[in-house]
Parts: C-alpha cells; sequence; structure tokens
C-alpha cells in the first residue's frame, strides 16, 4: 500500500514537472518572437542598420515559422519527439547564441532563421506530446495551460529582455535567453517522456478507438472558414503593422526606454485577458458579434493613438484596450471555425496558425515600408485601415449556426 502511494507520489511530481518543462519551451519561443519590437533601438545603433531593417527580423521570424513548421515536422516524424526536441532545442539555441555575437547583420538574419525554424518545431512538438499525454477529457484544458507559456512571455519576458537591453545592452537579452533555453533542455533530459511511453500511451489509445487519426473531419461551410481564416490575417497584419515599430513610435515623443518596458508590460497583461474575455464573450453573443465589437474597438483605438500618444496615463490605457481587443478575436476565431467544422479541427486549426504567422510576417513588412517611405506616425493609420477590412469581412459572416 506504502509503495503504491509513493509511486502515485512520483507519478504526480513528474505530470508537474513534465508541464513546467512544457511551458517554459513555449515561454522561450514566444519571448524570441516579438522581443525585437521592445529593443529595436538598441540593436539598430549597434549594428548601424535603420529600424525600419531591424523590424524585419519580427517578419523573418514570422514567415519562417509558418513555412517550416508543417516540413520539418514532416521530416521528422519518424524520430522519437524526445530526441527531436532535444536536437530542436539544441539548434534554438546555436541560433540565439549567433544573434547575441552577431558582429554585423548578416550573421543575426542567419541566426534568426535558425532560432524561428527550431522554435516551429519545437512548440508542435510540445503541444503534440501533452495532447499525447493526457486524457481525451482534459486535453483542451492542459494545452492551454502549455499554451499560457506565451501569455508567460508577453506579461514577464518581453518587459523583462527590454529593461536588461536597457541596462547592459541587448546583446544580453539574448544571453538571458540562452540561459533560460538550456533550463529548459535540463529539464527535457530528465522529464521528457521515452518512446516506450509514448507506446503505451498510443497503445491505450487505440485500444480504446480514440486515436486522432480514425476521427474524420469534414468542413461543412468552406466559405465560412475562408473568411474566419481572412479575419485573422487581416487582424494580425494591422496589429504587427503598428506594434512591431511600438518602440520607435513611443519613444518619438521623448519616452525613456523604461517606459517602452511598462507599455509592454500591459501589452501582455492585456493578452492574457483579452484571450479570456474573447472566448467567454464568443460562447455568450456569438463568434460573429464579439469579432464585431473587438475589431471595430480597435480600429478606433488606431485612430486615436496619434492622439494619445503625447499623453502617458492615456497612452498606457489605451494600449491597454488595444490589445484586449486584438488578443480577444483569436478565441473568437477558433470557435467560429469549430462551428464550420465535423469531426477533426486540427486541419483548418492549422490554417488559422499559418494565417496567423503569415500576417505578423507581413504587417511588419508593411510597417517596414510606412517606416522608410514616411514616418513612423502614419503606422496607425495604416492599420485602421487593414482592421476595417477586416472588419467589413466580420460582417459578412453567417448570423448564426443552428447544426454542425
Amino acid at each position: 500500500m506504502q509503495y503504491k502511494m509513493n509511486d502515485r507520489k512520483e507519478r504526480n511530481k513528474v505530470s508537474v514537472m513534465r508541464v513546467a518543462t512544457f511551458i517554459l519551451s513555449v515561454f522561450i519561443v514566444g519571448m524570441v518572437e516579438m522581443m525585437v519590437a521592445g529593443i529595436m533601438n538598441l540593436m539598430s545603433a549597434d549594428l548601424h542598420v535603420s529600424e525600419a531593417v531591424v523590424g524585419q527580423l519580427v517578419t523573418l521570424y514570422a514567415l519562417t515559422f509558418a513555412i517550416c513548421g508543417p516540413i520539418l515536422v514532416k521530416l521528422t516524424h519518424r524520430f522519437s519527439a524526445r530526441l527531436v526536441l532535444l536536437w530542436t532545442l539544441l539548434i534554438f539555441i546555436i541560433g540565439n547564441a549567433m544573434i547575441a555575437l552577431a558582429p554585423n547583420f548578416t550573421i543575426l538574419v542567419i541566426g534568426r532563421i535558425l532560432s524561428s525554424a527550431a522554435a516551429s518545431l519545437i512548440i508542435v512538438k510540445v503541444l503534440a506530446l501533452t495532447a499525447m499525454l493526457t486524457l481525451p477529457k482534459n486535453r483542451g484544458k492542459m494545452i492551454g495551460v502549455v499554451y499560457s507559456g506565451f501569455s508567460a512571455a508577453n506579461v514577464f519576458g518581453v518587459p523583462l529582455g527590454t529593461m536588461i537591453g536597457d541596462i547592459v545592452g541587448w546583446r544580453y537579452t539574448f544571453l538571458f535567453i540562452i540561459v533560460v533555453s538550456v533550463l529548459a533542455g535540463i529539464l527535457m533530459l530528465y522529464y521528457l517522456p521515452h518512446q516506450r511511453e509514448l507506446q503505451q500511451v498510443a497503445g491505450t489509445e487505440q485500444s480504446n478507438g480514440t486515436e486522432a487519426s480514425d476521427v474524420p473531419s469534414k468542413i461543412i461551410r468552406p466559405q465560412e472558414v475562408v473568411k474566419f481564416i481572412t479575419i485573422t490575417f487581416l487582424i494580425l497584419v494591422a496589429n504587427s503593422a503598428t506594434f512591431v515599430y511600438i518602440n520607435p513610435l513611443i519613444l518619438s515623443h521623448d519616452y525613456t526606454l523604461r517606459f517602452v518596458s511598462v507599455a509592454l508590460l500591459m501589452n501582455g497583461v492585456a493578452g492574457v485577458i483579452g484571450t479570456s474575455l474573447g472566448g467567454v464573450f464568443a460562447d455568450k453573443w456569438t463568434s460573429k458579434r464579439w469579432l464585431t465589437i473587438s475589431i471595430a474597438v480597435f480600429v478606433v483605438m488606431m485612430v486615436l493613438l496619434n492622439i494619445i500618444l503625447p499623453y502617458a496615463a492615456l497612452l498606457l490605457i489605451g494600449i491597454f484596450v488595444w490589445n484586449i481587443m486584438q488578443w480577444s478575436t483569436n478565441p473568437a476565431i477558433q470557435s467560429g471555425l469549430i462551428e464550420q467544422v465535423e469531426g477533426d479541427t486540427s486541419q483548418v486549426m492549422s490554417w488559422n496558425m499559418s494565417a496567423l504567422n503569415a500576417g505578423i510576417g507581413i504587417g511588419g513588412m508593411i510597417g517596414g515600408l510606412v517606416v522608410s517611405q514616411w514616418e513612423v506616425s502614419f503606422l496607425p493609420y495604416v492599420s485602421a485601415a487593414i482592421g476595417l477590412a477586416g472588419l467589413i469581412i466580420t460582417l459578412a459572416l453567417r448570423n448564426h449556426y443552428i447544426n454542425n
């Protein structure tokens, strides 16, 4: 009896540490993606390139992520998840080390490509392991718990990285990411499941008839799927065009880099709140209604941003509202997409994720073009126009779905 209790405690400890390992892995991926936005001016001055060019590192990351993810998953599916994750994390660390030590912008770009390609595989493998190791009735909840690493990256990681860059230099920001990545690697060595455990889990699921491949998938409203995915793309383009350049936009009005850190913290907190509210309101009011409200408020905030920019308190409130609205669109869109599919929704969700990353990348490109050709203050108006296009498509969504 005592042996069984001790064995149960040990398994619970492993489960908790495994979840912590997965959260930390998602955290470093989330932090690396948007960290450039907080230290753009420091990187620009040190590497002697314009902020518009540095901003394209976000574009590069997002596009590499979107393209490499499906390819790398296919190339590595024959190998054990444990082996793939450990080697991929090593490549992720090497890529960030190249960035931290880069003598010029070309080497930095190569490091960025390596780290973003590795990140695309890390997140897919971590979420796949989370689903595989969790009982079907708890999978949604556990994937949400692991995904909270992204929220933590926005709330704590990016502002902390910006502060480190301000105090000791931007290269130390990436050194911090490397240290956290090494910690994640040590935890992986101890807590990632071995192939035998995964085979046992797979055998159990097959015997219960719950394997994902046995679940048919049918898109019952393809036009609506296209609309929802287009909305994802447009909103992420609109958001990224301004957010990638939030650092120079704020600094153009004589604020300090520490104020930028506070603004990014507000963005992170708003992201956590918005993600929760978006799902709640989509369930309560339907996806179309909440998307209409949230995108409309987002557009208004973009129009008002330059007006409130000189007033610190109003600016922080504006950034907070802007990001609650933007972050709340994703769960509402996901909820809407699920209603368009019978059975397994992973296919349409993967399309939505590709649209999301493509939107981030192209938004950064558009932002860079605007900054290089005109000035940074034009960006919010460009974002408002693109957001308005997303609002028009939202209004074209069907009002109600009776049966799936």
